[in-house]
């Protein structure tokens, strides 16, 4: 999500439970995954993203909100719909 790839711009994961959830983290925020078992032999992923915004520098922290707020739900319905596909194509 960043040129320069270091703490502050790079998720790191922070705890995880195989065919549960995983939990991705920065200083300033979380990411979150959960997969649901459903009836039927479905499974529904969920995805939560977190943000503390730095209200100390006012200007940035509008920004990030602006980007979080009306960014984040195109980009993360195209990752869920892309991860979607490809589950579906390797279930056959």
């Amino acid at each position: 999500m960043s040129k320069k790839v270091n703490e502050t711009t790079a998720f790191k994961v922070k705890a995880f439970e195989p065919n549960g959830w995983l939990l991705w983290e920065k200083p300033d925020s979380t990411w979150s995954w959960k997969l649901v078992p459903l009836d039927g032999d479905r499974t529904r992923l969920i995805t939560r993203l977190k943000q503390r915004y730095a209200w100390e520098k006012p200007a940035s922290a509008l920004s990030a909100l602006v980007l979080l707020e009306f960014g984040d739900f195109p980009m993360i319905r195209r990752v869920l719909k892309g991860i979607k596909a490809r589950a579906e194509r390797w279930q056959g």
